[in-house]
């Protein structure tokens, strides 16, 4: 049996810092939850370059720059951006949909496809 294709974090927007990523073990492993202009993102908390911290890294909107090489990416697609904003090849960062569930708390589904 593999992976839920739910989980139930039982965390609200109103939990979340928006100037630091709440770290979450979910079944698809270490995820970070972003709160970004009162919108909740999920993403993988370690660069799918060489498991850097990016949850360490540098928020600025919606992209977040990993501490350990400056690799980039933007937090909505997934998808690895240069330093003036043209998208790059290669791995994308896994990303959770969001959802609330009746009270409002934070429901990710399972990682998106990279």
């Amino acid at each position: 049996m593999g992976a839920p294709q739910r989980f139930e974090t039982q965390l609200f927007a109103r939990d979340l810092d928006p100037k630091r990523p709440k770290l979450l073990e979910t079944p698809w492993g270490t995820m970070a939850l972003y709160l970004i202009e009162g919108e909740v993102l999920c993403a993988a908390a370690f660069c799918p370059h060489l498991e850097g911290p990016l949850f360490e890294g540098t928020l600025s909107g919606a992209t977040i720059t990993c501490p350990w090489h400056q690799w980039r990416y933007d937090l909505r697609s997934g998808q690895r951006i240069a330093l003036m904003g043209v998208p790059l090849p290669g791995d994308k960062l896994a990303r959770c949909r969001v959802e609330r569930d009746a009270r409002g708390a934070i429901v990710l589904c399972a990682p998106e496809a990279t």
